[in-house]
């Protein structure tokens, strides 16, 4: 990264990947350090949207990596749903509300969904996707707001951000992974969205992306089956929420916009649905498990029909 250490190459080897600010790894992001439990949040951030009931589900906990969790300059929140009971899911569409911040090169921070297959819990046998907005100067130069892609192969030991690796099949004549997102919410004003689909196509397995700004999303792309072939034939996990990065001495960035879900002007996920084997939408209208890795810093609502609210203004941790 800037300032310390040579430019990484983007497709790694898995446990270089792990390292990777630039990717913002999905193996960090489905463990956490602080785990929380639904019913205990902070006091002076209430886990309860306007107007919904307090939260009274278990936090779903996920076995932990070797020799901890979270690097100590990594911290996620986000609603999990887990696969069981006979029910599976191939797939999630959900609207994101924009932002932009004004970051230093060592700072990063995102607001995504993910797919993934966890393994054997291992974060070295993850494979999965994800798809969103971030904010990364030392991966673009800017600190403007982009579209992104990204996946990790366990088997192939491979991951890659966008399309600087192959991987990603771009369909789409108007939109292509890493691209700005301009206009960007005023936290006092108007809004901006994006809708994010994911889902896997039932008679090749490959897995498709959808985007739309302030719109309806239309076909950007698609990961192969033969690029994941951990996820084939198999059950796979679904999270959405926000995840910054950060290296010392630098703080902690915000997270959404900087304000924590206590209010509904902090960032936002809205019509939330998960997606079957045959293409159809399920609307998800109770409220899921969550994860937290620090409180202090960020936080995250209560999910009510298919809206949540998360982020916070970062701290020194």
């Amino acid at each position: 990264m800037t300032g310390l250490q040579e430019p990484l190459k983007t497709e790694v080897e898995l446990n270089k990947h792990a390292d990777m600010e630039e990717a913002m790894s999905l193996a960090r992001a489905y463990d956490c350090k602080e785990l929380v439990m639904a019913e205990h949040p902070p006091p002076q951030v209430p886990r309860t949207a306007p107007g919904t009931r307090p939260a009274s589900a278990t936090i779903a906990v996920a076995p932990k990596a070797p020799g901890g969790c979270f690097p100590s300059s990594e911290e996620a929140v986000s609603h999990v749903w887990l696969p069981g009971g006979g029910t599976n899911f191939y797939g999630v569409e959900a609207t994101l509300d924009v932002y932009g911040f004004t970051f230093k090169p060592d700072q990063a921070s995102q607001a995504s969904i993910w797919i993934a297959n966890r393994g054997d819990g291992n974060p070295s046998s993850l494979n999965g996707f994800q798809a969103g907005w971030h904010i990364s100067p030392t991966r673009y130069k800017d600190s403007n707001t982009h579209f992104y892609t990204e996946w990790t192969s366990a088997e192939t030991k491979k991951g890659c951000l966008n399309m600087e690796c192959p991987g990603f099949q771009k369909t789409s004549t108007s939109i292509a992974p890493g691209d700005i997102i301009n206009p960007v919410s005023d936290i006092n004003g108007k809004k901006q969205y994006i809708t994010i689909r994911l889902f896997k196509d039932k008679s090749t397995g490959d897995w498709h992306v959808y985007y739309g700004f302030n719109g309806a999303p239309k076909p950007v792309g698609y990961f192969p089956e033969s690029l994941l072939p951990g996820l084939k034939d198999k059950p796979v996990e679904i999270s959405f929420g926000g995840l910054v990065y950060h290296r010392k001495p630098q703080p902690s960035p915000p997270m959404g916009n900087g304000l924590f879900p206590a209010t509904t002007l902090a960032a936002s996920f809205s019509g939330v649905k998960l997606i079957d084997e045959d293409g159809n939408n399920h609307d998800v209208t109770t409220d899921l498990p969550y994860r937290v890795s620090l409180t202090r810093c960020y936080f995250i609502s209560t999910m009510s029909n298919g809206l949540f609210f998360y982020g916070g203004p970062g701290c020194d941790d």
